[in-house]
Order: structure tokens, then sequence, then C-alpha cells
């Protein structure tokens, strides 16, 4: 998913990192694994980015957060811009 939203230009980038989450299910606490997965991006593609995860995501119900940052260096924020940019 995540090399999909770099090809449609909806991410500049993607960062994957594999997790173990304790969820309740049934009434039990059970252990699951997965992925958490970091796009960075511009505030325009945050819903069509929200809409590509729901239409491939297909175990259980996916958690998308968007975190408005404080600062960001002008270097990767133009970088990150143009990698966006869908011309």
């Amino acid at each position: 998913m995540g090399k999909l939203l770099v090809e449609k230009r909806m991410a500049g980038s993607v960062d994957l990192m594999p997790s173990r989450s304790f969820n309740r299910e049934n009434g039990q606490v059970i252990e699951t694994t997965g992925a958490v997965m970091i796009v960075k991006t511009i505030d325009k593609h945050i819903q069509d980015i929200e809409d590509i995860i729901r239409e491939n995501h297909h175990d259980g119900i996916p958690c998308i957060a968007s975190i408005t940052l404080y600062r960001l260096n002008r270097d990767f924020k133009d970088w990150l811009i143009a990698s966006t940019d869908l011309i």
C-alpha cells in the first residue's frame, strides 16, 4: 500500500515498521502483529490517502490519523511538495 501511495504521488515517502498490538476481540485480549505506516504527504492528499487505505485494507479496521507539524525543515518540505505534485 505504501508503494501505491508513492506511485500515485499521494505521498513523498512511506515508512513501514513491524508492530505487535494487543486488542480486545469477543471479550478477550488478543495479540496481533501488523505494521505501522507513516505516510509523508501534504494536507491536500490526506482524504485521498484515507480513501485508498480503506479500499485496500482487508484486515479489521485501520487506524488512520494525521499529525499536524509545528515545524518542518524547508528542504524536506520543498522536496515533499515537489514529490506529491500531480503535474
